[in-house]
Order: C-alpha cells, then sequence, then structure tokens
C-alpha cells in the first residue's frame, strides 16, 4: 500500500477506533454492556474503588475483572490493540447516584509507556483536554485519563454527570499516584512547533514498517508543513544500525538514498513518489527519522539526537 494512503488510512482508523469506543463508553453507562464475572484477578485493582466513592455513588453489582484471556467478552473486537500494548488486567463496575450512572473501566497495563500506548491511540488532538494524572481529556458524558500503567475510562449519564465524573476522575487519580507525566523519552524531544497531543508510543508498523517498531512518534508543524519524527528503540546501537539499514534498503528499491554525514552518524537522506522525502541518523541504540521534513529538518534531527541518553 502506498504509504500516503497508509497514512491516511490508519488517521481514520484511529478516529474511527476512539469514536467506537467513546460510544462503547456511553452504552455501557445506559447499561448497554452486558459484563460477564470471570477468575482474573489483579492484586490491588479493587481497591481503585473502594469505599468512598464520590456523589454516595453506589455499586449496582459486584465489580467485574477481566484478564488477557476474557478481554475479549467486553470489548470483541477491540482487544487486540489492548493485547499488544501488554493488557493485564481490567476492572469495571456500574455506579449509580440518585438518577445518575456512571461506568468506571480501569485498565491496567504492564508499564506507563503502555498505558500511554494505548490511551493515545484512541485519542486526538481536538479532544477536549485538561489536567489530571499525565493528560485527560473529556466530552459531554465520557472522561478517559491516563495515570502511572493505568488507563481510566469513565462515562455516564443523567443530570450533573459531567461534574460527577470529574469527582470520580479527582479520587482514582489520587489514589492511583504513581508517575504523572508522559513517558521521559517524550519528555526530552523538541518541543518548538510541536503538534500538541500528536505524540504516540507504536508497537506494530511504525509508518508502515515493521522494522520500525517500536518507536515514538511526534507530529511538529512549520506553517502549513506538517512533519511526523519518528524515534525508533532498538535493544543497542547494533540494533538500530540494522533498523537503519533496513530503512536504506527499502528507499534504494522504491526510490533512492545517499548518505548524508553532515547529519550525523549514519545520517542519509532518501525519497520516492509515495511516502515522500526522509532524513535519518542513528543515536545509540535509537534510529532517528524524520518524514517530509521542514526546512528546520536537520536541526529537528541535530536537538533530538542531542535530547537523547
Amino acid at each position: 500500500m502506498k504509504m500516503k494512503s497508509w497514512i491516511r488510512i490508519s488517521a481514520v482508523l484511529l478516529c474511527a477506533t476512539a469514536a467506537s469506543q467513546l460510544q462503547a463508553q456511553s452504552s455501557a453507562a445506559r447499561g448497554g454492556v452486558s459484563a460477564t464475572p470471570t477468575s482474573g484477578t489483579a492484586q490491588g485493582l479493587s481497591g481503585l474503588l473502594r469505599e468512598p466513592i464520590p456523589g454516595k455513588a453506589a455499586g449496582q453489582a459486584p465489580a467485574t475483572i477481566y484478564n488477557p484471556d476474557s478481554l475479549y467478552q467486553y470489548i470483541d473486537g477491540g482487544a487486540d490493540i489492548y493485547l499488544l500494548y501488554d493488557f493485564k488486567a481490567l476492572l469495571h463496575r456500574d455506579f449509580k447516584s440518585g438518577a445518575t450512572e456512571v461506568t468506571a473501566d480501569i485498565y491496567e497495563m504492564s508499564k506507563p509507556e503502555d498505558a500511554f500506548g494505548i490511551y493515545a491511540a484512541e485519542r486526538s488532538p481536538g479532544y477536549k483536554f485538561f489536567a489530571i494524572g499525565a493528560e485527560g481529556y473529556r466530552d459531554k458524558g465520557i472522561l478517559n485519563f491516563l495515570a502511572d500503567r493505568y488507563y481510566v475510562k469513565l462515562s455516564g449519564s443523567g443530570p450533573n454527570v459531567d461534574p460527577l465524573l470529574d469527582q470520580f476522575a479527582r479520587v482514582l487519580s489520587g489514589r492511583i499516584g504513581g508517575t504523572r507525566t508522559l513517558p521521559p523519552l517524550l519528555e526530552k524531544l523538541p518541543r518548538e512547533h510541536r503538534v500538541l497531543h500528536s505524540e504516540q508510543y507504536v508497537k506494530k508498523d511504525p509508518l508502515g514498517h515493521a522494522f520500525l517498531a517500536p518507536a515514538y512518534v511526534v507530529k511538529y508543524a512549520l506553517g502549513r508543513q506538517e512533519t511526523t519524527l519518528v524515534v525508533s528503540v532498538a535493544n543497542d546501537a547494533q540494533g538500530a544500525k540494522s533498523r537503519a539499514e533496513q530503512l536504506a534498503k527499502h528507499f534504494k528499491q522504491s526510490g533512492e538514498v545517499a548518505p548524508a554525514p553532515q547529519l550525523g552518524e549514519g545520517g542519509m537522506r532518501g525519497k520516492n513518489s509515495f511516502e515522500g522525502r526522509v532524513i535519518a541518523r542513528t543515536h545509540g541504540r535509537y534510529l532517528i527519522v524524520l518524514l517530509n521534513p521542514s526546512e528546520n529538518g536537520s536541526e529537528i534531527l541535530r536537538i533530538t539526537a542531542q535530547s537523547l541518553p
């Protein structure tokens, strides 16, 4: 598939995934999802919804915990991406406070970067973001946020539902504690001209190339031109070099590529008719790629390399 088409299709799929998840949350809050209890357990997970509960909300049934083998029972068709990001357990429970209903879904992932990965895959830069945990966003009857290795999804319906969701979120964020920032590597990348909330952690086929996974992906905008920065994380320097060789081979076969030592270690420039232009270099165990670089692309590449450990 041609790269520009792949990127457009991927963007549509991510938006569709997010929309379907938001619809599923709203359906759950209205009683549209029937959860089946499983034997899965997650140490300490149930304690996040211990008494007292905001708004004097009462649980409508015992909490349900889903594990990797049973997640399909709750989000059939949507479980695969959670499993890709090392899903460990989901705590699900419905509450009612007067005429207001709330559904709490707390996904526990193996590591904070995995929680960020699935959270980022389901958000859009156009959402209404606010400060909670590491990051959160809301819509009418919907409030999702990231905190440490947890991805929390709250939904509800009824009078004054949004203030109640806010109370739930504050309590859960406090109980989770832990890391309240995005993955450390993202914090090191250039801030200037970054498209806010465009950061992602991609564990499968970044830019359509399996050999680049896993990778952090961030978009930058200079005027009307948008460029994509990819920091591919290998196990060691040799792994990064191998990824650079595979990238060079790809552009040699599909277009053209040439060494560019002025860009730094392993520097290269490439282009083809469907991906456009790229510049890239290695730095330790990282391969840094800039797709369709702007005029200051080489500077972004340099600053990125200097900021990485």
